[in-house]
């Protein structure tokens, strides 16, 4: 156990090495003064590169792509692990205090060529040398332990036998102790013999509890078992399952606690990513069980969520027709609004990202209502909007059509080019493809950006294309092929267009009620 902590602890070290190397300045603070987002003005802004960009004029192509008419059934590929994981609970992002933790145990198996490609790693890192790399691959052999997820972090330390009640202990058939306390008693001396400081040790000795009384309450979930590979990116990028950060969301209070009745929440742990989602839907107004709705899916749930209430008045005020509003975020001890993290998730992991949108948590949403997915949208933003310009564009290579619209918003292009490579840009400056693969786009697509927001975000460009640069030349290169595209700049900075940006949108593409 001891040989296996230390080998997570350097992965640890690795992943959160790895999820900074790429420069971004895209942090979206609270607003304290909002620019009017749409203008009524149809004067012309050059930007950068020298595209004309109309204020407030929407620019459409020529070319016309209408959604299927027939319904899209889509294919869950969930494991056991990450199905039976999933947990819907009372929306809880008001709650004074947290929830009582999540426990699930089950069995890890870990083959011998995980370990081997956790060592290979090591080894090219430089945190293992040669000679201890030949011993730990000479010793790699197939095993599996017990583990526990407690909100979304392992924990594996110490784990008592279904049933036990709190009294004698033994452990490895070596140590033994008059009851949980005395166990709880020895892990200091445990953590200071393997080099955790006091912060490590507290943690631990708090999950230590935590497990111990789901175990004696039999609170727990019991689990499946789950395949630990070493490569998912998110597997040790949190290690405290109790830290807070429902502070760095965006969002009025009252505003969503006037439709917390409508709002459903979901914990969906994705195993490629070693990564656990929180998921919120609202239901809108009148919400009918027995029919079916398209979706509106936005990513970082963490601003996003805030926007659910103006949109669920636009449908109830009869303005736009009945949608399922999606926003995806992260749990509430991992800060979501973090450069670095959505840097890793939007950017260098995007891949896996919308394998997990497209294959899991998509068609899970239909088994819990009935979707139209051949009317609905993904939004992204920013990152985001990195991310949902490769989800249009890579579209075609999956099964799954979760979506017929796409929003690229104010897509950060310039994150895709880190110090010492790049994650695809040439790819994302010819559409992935996409039109080589074929003769026309079978989606919508449109992109939004605010007229002002390129010199906010000047000293992150390090040489590469502006915000608007970047949106202009995509709008230049998809006007050039058989696409349905809209693109509209507001007159607004980077962000604060997003609201307005999303009511109109709505009362446009979904104006049937």
């Amino acid at each position: 156990m001891i040989r296996k902590i230390y080998i997570l602890g350097i992965a640890l070290v690795l992943l959160s090495a790895s999820s900074c190397g790429t420069a971004s300045n895209n942090s979206e603070a609270q607003i304290s003064d909002a620019v009017t987002a749409e203008q009524t003005t149809t004067a012309s802004q050059e930007s950068e590169s020298g595209t004309e960009a109309t204020v407030g004029e929407a620019i459409t192509g020529s070319y016309t792509v209408a959604k299927p008419s027939s319904q899209i059934a889509l294919t869950n590929s969930m494991t056991d692990y990450e199905r039976a994981s999933i947990i819907k609970r009372p929306f809880s992002l008001l709650d004074e205090q947290l929830m009582e933790p999540d426990v699930m145990i089950g069995n890890v198996i870990v083959t011998k060529e995980a370990y081997i490609r956790l060592y290979d790693r090591l080894l090219e890192s430089g945190d293992m040398s040669e000679e201890e790399y030949s011993v730990a691959v000479s010793e790699a052999e197939d095993s599996s332990y017990r583990s526990a997820m407690i909100n979304g972090v392992p924990y594996s330390l110490f784990i008592p036998p279904d049933g036990y009640d709190g009294g004698r202990l033994i452990i490895d058939d070596e140590k033994s102790f008059n009851d949980k306390d005395a166990f709880f008693d020895a892990i200091p001396d445990y953590c200071n013999n393997n080099g955790f400081d006091q912060t490590q040790t507290d943690n631990l000795i708090r999950q230590a509890k935590t497990v111990f009384n789901a175990v004696i309450n039999n609170t727990y979930i019991k689990m499946p078992d789950r395949y630990e590979n070493y490569d998912n990116p998110f597997s040790f990028y949190n290690d405290d399952p109790y830290a807070d950060f429902r502070s760095s969301w965006e969002f009025d209070s009252n505003a969503l606690a006037e439709i917390k009745d409508s709002i459903e929440e979901y914990l969906v742990y994705d195993e490629q990513l070693g990564l656990d989602f929180l998921v919120h839907v609202t239901l809108p107004p009148d919400y009918d069980a027995a029919k079916t709705y398209p979706v509106f899916f936005m990513t970082d749930g963490v601003w996003r969520l805030n926007d659910h209430l103006a949109l669920w008045h636009t449908m109830k005020d009869g303005e736009a027709a009945n949608v399922i509003l999606v926003s995806l975020s992260y749990t509430y001890n991992i800060d979501g609004t973090g450069d670095p993290f959505r840097d890793s998730l939007f950017i260098k992991n995007r891949d896996k990202l919308l394998d997990f949108v497209t294959d899991d948590l998509m068609p899970y949403l239909g088994e819990q209502y009935h979707i139209d997915y051949a009317d609905s949208t993904l939004f992204g933003h920013s990152m985001g909007g990195v991310f949902s310009h490769y989800a249009c564009f890579m579209s075609d290579q999956y099964e799954n059509q979760p979506f017929f619209r796409y929003i690229v918003g104010s897509p950060a292009l310039f994150n895709l080019y880190g110090y010492d490579t790049d994650y695809d840009a040439a790819g994302a400056e010819s559409e992935y493809g996409y039109f080589d693969r074929h003769g026309a786009l079978d989606k919508k697509v449109f992109l939004y950006g605010g007229a002002l927001e390129d010199p906010d975000y000047a000293n992150a460009y390090s040489g590469h294309d502006s915000l608007l640069t970047g949106l202009g030349k995509m709008k230049d290169r998809i006007a050039t092929q058989k696409a349905d595209y809209t693109y509209k700049l507001y007159e607004s900075h980077h962000y604060q267009y997003v609201p307005s940006m999303l009511s109109e949108f709505l009362t446009s593409e979904y104006s049937e009620r």
